[in-house]
């Protein structure tokens, strides 16, 4: 120890000894910092705050950087795709509390019970660890009004569906037919038929015409057991309701009048032969079915709480609170029940949106599904609610709703139905098919490729932002810690916990409100047809002679002269389309379609072959170029049209539309055609051509004949006033038994 202190003093040799007292004072004082100088290093400044502008969805995982995305940018639609474990529910958590705090109501289709813990809020200590905005948090839980709905069930707020509940008034035409074949598709399933195959597609076109034609004609369809009523019956009960006087009692010395046939009625009121539509034994099994949903358990899915309404579901109960629908479906465990409440609950929202103005840039919903494999599998499955889901995704962005669909199992997914998505968050995929899915997926949006070399490497609530409104490249994302609690999926008994006594006072008050007078509108709608295949009937409207829905708003499964031989009776009975040929040879049933379709492929062979004839005789100096300007016009104009109607066979407006063309022109090409005879005739070299072209202008010219014949044979010109030309040229065929067989001879006698 001297030894020690020696060293030690050798070392400091000015020093004093120091006393215990000085070491203490020494150890507990704090020296002072040197004044600081012109080059003295700066203490680092303190890390702002990060301030959302948008929705925050958590960092990137190659900067840190945050990433804050405006919220138009789910207006084209997102995607959250990740395998179990990949965190695939937090991201979707993440981006609802988003639009929550941006004032976005939400719609969550919740199948397993996930989502309904984002009515429970997280410790804020256990946030701020995790390096969350407890401010933030806060705000959420003030501003959202979670809500719980659990059809069947009361546990929850309970849900059920109103099937009766009919389109809006307000809809033009073509919206009132979607939205009448929806209901009609509804109950179709509904009654255990597939709409893919042959009867339900024989019973889905029964149920709309009784639908519409008993909603406009005011004969009660509202319910199980008078929808079934009329199923069974519909001569009787149609009759009985137009013609109630020849079924009242009467006195003894009155003479009460005789009911009219159903052939009058028919004609009177312009209905179609239901009985003939559909053989009396489906018809008993048909009402049979749909009479039990008014009886025991099935009921509760249509009585037992609040109808569906997205007014409901988009209004505060308290005002200036955000609303967040989760629709737990856990309740439901009949599959096809689900199913069936997945598509009424899609309807209501097409209906919806139907009503809305236009959305300028401003969302007004959020419409989350969860696990949606089920829904929207791959082609050829086709369960009822996927067509209209697909119709909501084309239009949602009008109407400024958004659309989020999250999948674990992409590969049971219709791929066509994903890549519609803009934005896609895509998570950690092992599986060899799933990655090769999503790389498929990628290629049909145009994305990139590279990434899914990087899926299998990823963690939990690590993803790949594929957003081409927000940046060209991938984004790796690392997600937010969540504002609300995470954990297992809520049970019906802590749901119930949950709804508050004031929610639930104000779901009382909830009701479907009066849809009778809304139907009849939409049915008048639908009756009406098509406006711009309608022409001028507005007036004939108004005096009830307007053409029927039979006429104008059936959903077709077949066209022409065979359409007509099935009762089903539209312009297509009777025209004769020159162009679109190789369309009309995709039903071959009927020997004059394919006589016609023959003389269209013949038509375009014998345009194309005079065009190069008349090509040499203008090398040659024997013909102006004008002729020959004229020849390549009519010729690609024939060409392009039937190579549109081809690729165009899935969009029956646009085919609608493109036949107006080709009726117009029609008429030119079969006067080019005569025209192309006669210059033979006077000494213009056609290279052989001759005798297809004669061959063409006699079939052609013979069809053309056939068609005008028809018009007039079979039909009723109907005559009140105004230009005789147009009138002619809108000549329509109401036809009696007599002849609509006269009719479905005539292939035959050609």
């Amino acid at each position: 120890m001297v030894s020690e202190n020696e060293d030690f003093s050798g070392a400091l040799p000015s020093a004093k000894e120091p006393s215990y007292a000085d070491l203490v004072d020494e150890i507990l004082t704090v020296d002072s910092p040197p004044p600081a100088t012109e080059h003295a290093a700066q203490p680092p400044a303190r890390k702002k705050k990060f301030k959302p502008k948008g929705l925050f969805l958590g960092s990137r995982r190659d900067t840190g950087e945050p990433i804050d995305i405006k919220s138009m940018v789910l207006a084209r639609h997102a995607a959250m795709l990740g395998s179990t474990g990949s965190g695939k529910t937090v991201m979707a958590k993440a981006l609802i509390e988003e639009a929550a705090l941006a004032k976005i109501p939400s719609l969550i289709i919740d199948p397993q019970g996930d989502l309904a813990r984002l009515a429970l809020g997280i410790e804020p200590e256990e946030l701020e660890k995790e390096g969350g905005d407890v401010t933030r948090a806060k705000k959420l839980m003030e501003m959202c009004e979670v809500r719980i709905w659990t059809p069947l069930r009361s546990k929850g707020l309970p849900l059920c569906i109103d099937p009766f509940r009919a389109p809006p008034s307000d809809l033009d035409a073509e919206e009132a037919i979607t939205a009448w074949d929806m209901v009609a598709a509804g109950f179709t399933s509904l009654a255990g038929y597939d709409v893919e195959k042959a009867q339900g597609k024989v019973v889905k076109p029964f149920l709309y015409e009784i639908l519409v034609e008993g909603t406009k004609h005011g004969l009660n369809v509202g319910d199980f057991q008078a929808l079934a009523r009329v199923v069974r019956e519909p001569y009787q009960e149609f009759t009985r309701h137009l013609y109630p006087e020849c079924f009242f009692e009467v006195e003894e010395g009155e003479e009460k009048p005789d009911a009219p046939t159903w052939d009058e009625v028919m004609i009177e009121h312009r209905l179609t032969d239901f009985e003939e539509r559909l053989p009396k034994t489906t018809r008993n099994d048909l009402a049979r079915r749909l009479s039990a949903y008014s009886s025991g358990v099935n009921q509760l899915l249509f009585s037992n709480g609040v109808p569906i309404d997205i007014d409901s579901f988009v209004e505060p109960a308290v005002p200036g609170k955000i609303p967040l629908n989760i629709v737990y479906l856990n309740t439901i465990q009949d599959e096809a029940q689900k199913q069936y409440f997945v598509q009424e609950l899609s309807r209501e929202l097409y209906d919806w949106m139907l009503t809305q103005q236009p959305a300028d840039g401003e969302l007004k919903l959020l419409f989350f599904m969860d696990e949606v494999a089920p829904y929207l599998p791959p082609h050829p499955r086709n369960p009822p609610a996927k067509d209209l889901i697909k119709l909501i995704f084309k239009q949602a962005r009008k109407y400024g709703v958004a659309c989020v669909l999250a999948t674990q199992n992409v590969s049971d997914v219709d791929y066509k139905i994903l890549a519609q998505a803009n934005t896609t968050f895509i998570g950690r995929f092992t599986q060899p098919q799933d990655v090769e899915k999503v790389r498929h997926l990628l290629k049909e949006s145009g994305g990139d490729q590279d990434l899914v070399a990087q899926l299998p490497t990823l963690g939990p609530g690590q993803f790949q932002m594929v957003a081409p409104d927000v940046d060209p490249a991938p984004v790796p994302i690392q997600c937010r810690w969540l504002y609300t609690d995470h954990g297992a999926p809520l049970n019906e008994d802590q749901v119930e916990g949950i709804i508050s006594d004031e929610i639930r006072a104000w779901a009382k008050t909830r009701s479907s409100g009066n849809t009778k007078n809304r139907g009849a509108g939409a049915a008048h709608a639908a009756s009406r047809g098509s406006a711009w295949n309608r022409g001028g009937l507005d007036d004939e409207w108004a005096t009830g002679e307007a053409e029927s829905i039979i006429d104008k708003a059936r959903i077709k499964a077949v066209g022409g002269m065979t359409a007509a031989a099935h009762g089903i009776v539209d312009d297509s009975a009777f025209e004769t389309r020159l162009m679109g040929g190789f369309a009309v040879l995709k039903d071959g049933r009927d020997p004059l379609y394919t006589m016609q379709a023959t003389a269209n492929v013949a038509s375009v062979l014998a345009l194309a072959w005079t065009m190069v004839a008349l090509m040499f005789a203008w090398r040659d100096g024997d013909l102006d170029w004008w002729w020959l300007f004229v020849s390549v016009g009519l010729s690609a104009t024939t060409c392009l049209v039937i190579a549109l109607e081809m690729l165009l066979s899935h969009d029956a407006e646009l085919l609608r539309k493109l036949s107006r063309f080709a009726k117009t022109s029609q008429l030119l090409i079969v006067a080019w055609l005569w025209g192309l005879l006669y210059w033979s005739f006077n000494g213009l070299g056609l290279y052989g051509a001759e005798p297809l072209l004669e061959i063409v202008v006699v079939w052609v010219t013979l069809f053309l004949v056939i068609d005008g014949w028809n018009r007039f044979k079979l039909g009723k010109i109907r005559w009140n006033g105004g230009n005789a030309l147009s009138k002619l040229k809108g000549i329509t065929a109401v036809l009696t038994d007599t002849q609509l067989t006269e009719m479905q001879s005539n292939s035959k006698q050609i």
